[in-house]
């Protein structure tokens, strides 16, 4: 990218940055700031304040969307245009990424869990709208990230591949200082969160789309949350089954 000199009567006097690059900076920084805002609200939520994990999950989604609306309007990201490009790829290949979280997630032994209308509200809240809070933060939003910072042009294979080559370390980091945050990984480890979420941001990675993402991240955590309550693995904080 040519950075522009400023002239003085004539003089050189020092150099500016350009407009693209000063928007791929502001890009980056937004998205340290979201990374360090995914470790800080379950570090603080659940670790520090241990909050039940109902009420923790309304202060998340809400800091988030706020966040990631906040991000959206400040960098001008077209979110429009981001959920509209290749969408029936997306949903072909969520589907097969679908097939295969809920597999390994039924795979696992089963635990008890609550019932009755708790058990359709944790459901409901615990499974599909925290697994889409989830998918926006950690498939999405580094997905438009990407997409910032590769100048919102996805309109060849080579485009396509500097996306990927873009979206997917940013994944990797935003996985891991989020799930950081959770006592639980801290103990045991990140790896299996972070397969989990490449497996989940595959419809993004490929086709520059994060819906076929968003339909798996929430489909894992509502299977999860049927099968296997008290997960320590695919569902944090881990919670006892009320009954």
């Amino acid at each position: 990218m040519v950075t522009k000199v400023r002239q003085i009567h004539g003089l050189r006097a020092y150099p500016t940055v350009s407009t693209d690059e000063a928007s791929r900076l502001a890009h980056l920084v937004w998205f340290a700031t979201g990374c360090a805002l995914g470790f800080l609200i379950p570090y603080i939520f659940t670790s520090v304040l241990d909050l039940s994990h109902d009420l923790y999950y309304l202060i998340y989604f809400g800091t988030v969307l706020v966040f990631l609306a906040a991000y959206t309007r400040a960098t001008g990201a077209d979110v429009i245009q981001f959920f509209r490009t290749s969408w029936r790829w997306s949903l072909a290949i969520g589907l097969l990424s679908t097939l295969f979280v809920i597999v390994n997630v039924v795979s696992r032994n089963s635990t008890d869990g609550p019932s009755g209308l708790y058990a359709v509200f944790e459901v409901m809240w615990r499974g599909l709208a925290y697994g889409t809070v989830d998918a926006l933060l950690l498939s999405a939003f580094p997905g438009l990230v990407a997409f910032g910072l590769i100048g919102r042009d996805l309109s060849n294979l080579r485009r396509h591949c500097a996306f990927f080559a873009a979206a997917l370390p940013l994944v990797v980091v935003i996985t891991a200082t989020y799930h950081l945050g959770y006592e639980q990984y801290r103990e045991d480890g990140i790896i299996a969160p972070e397969i989990g979420n490449t497996v989940i941001s595959v419809p993004m990675l490929t086709t520059g789309n994060p819906l076929g993402s968003l339909i798996t991240h929430a489909s894992m955590h509502a299977t999860a949350d049927i099968h296997s309550y008290e997960t320590d693995v695919f569902l944090p904080p881990m919670t006892e089954s009320p009954d």
